[in-house]
């Protein structure tokens, strides 16, 4: 598996699979899913052997496994336009779906939520609104969860806390309120959190600092207030903290000095009093 870094993001990307043949029923179950994404959207910039009679390994951005099932759709900055259809849940063989850049529109069908070998969740840089559904808090395998860059609104639900082989979580660049959930301190794999540019409110939870995997932390540009909780001293792996442009208030935490990997500390536009801790002068 290699992590692949996209602006903001990063996620888990597979092998191809293998061409199968599989049996007639569940094939004719993953063709009719695909067509059904093919007719509620437009504008397709390669769309090669899609609703033709070819097997579905030879239509473009589908990968398949040994038993001829659905494993991947990758069809990323394809010109789509239209809504993601609640069919996509009936691919249940399905372990990457990929559709950023694009121009969706309309809700994330919660069926998406019953994709339980899911391990690559990516609809970021779309126009998708409404809210994020909580359903997807039984993706048990997932891994990479990229949302950011659309038009998300309503809270963070606090199910995405029990997907704990989380590696990566990009949220921002949308329109979501509310708290920071707590229960996200307990994905301790996670090597990247990105909830910035948002209109959260609230503190920042301490239980973040518990995520010792943690390279990347992107907070800014909410409503966030409180004090930086001194527990963000024990991401002792954070490369990039990024807190500026919230209501933040007190002192800047000492603890924030014994970050040794951080290469990138912003804290700028908050309203923190106090002095510079010493300490910060030992980050080389």
């Amino acid at each position: 598996m290699a992590i692949i870094f996209s602006e903001h993001c990063c996620y888990a990307a597979g092998g191809t699979g293998a061409r199968g043949q599989g049996s007639a029923a569940s094939a004719a179950s993953d063709r009719a899913a695909l067509v059904a994404l093919y007719d509620a959207t437009e504008g397709w910039n390669s769309d090669t052997n899609w609703k033709t009679d070819k097997p579905l390994a030879d239509w473009y951005g589908v990968r398949v496994n040994n038993e001829g099932r659905v494993i991947s759709l990758f069809l990323q900055n394809n010109n789509l336009t239209g809504e993601i259809p609640h069919e996509l849940g009936g691919l249940t063989n399905l372990e990457y779906l990929v559709l950023p850049f694009n121009n969706l529109t309309g809700e994330i069908p919660h069926e998406l939520g019953g994709l339980t070998n899911l391990k690559g969740l990516d609809l970021h840089s779309n126009d998708l609104a409404g809210g994020i559904p909580r359903e997807l808090g039984g993706l048990t395998n997932l891994e990479s969860l990229f949302l950011h860059s659309n038009r998300l609104a309503g809270g963070i639900p606090r199910e995405l806390g029990g997907l704990t082989n989380l590696i990566g979580i990009g949220l921002g660049n949308n329109r979501l309120t509310g708290e920071i959930p707590r229960e996200l301190g307990g994905l301790t794999n996670l090597i990247l959190l990105y909830l910035g540019d948002n209109r959260l409110t609230g503190e920042i939870p301490r239980e973040l600092g518990g995520l010792t995997n943690l390279e990347h932390l992107g907070l800014e540009k909410n409503d966030l207030t409180g004090g930086i909780p001194r527990e963000l001293g024990g991401l002792t792996n954070i490369e990039t903290l990024s807190l500026h442009r919230n209501n933040l208030t007190g002192g800047v935490p000492r603890e924030l000095g014994g970050l040794t990997n951080l290469e990138s500390l912003f804290l700028h536009s908050n309203d923190l009093t106090g002095g510079i801790p010493r300490e910060l002068g030992g980050l080389t």
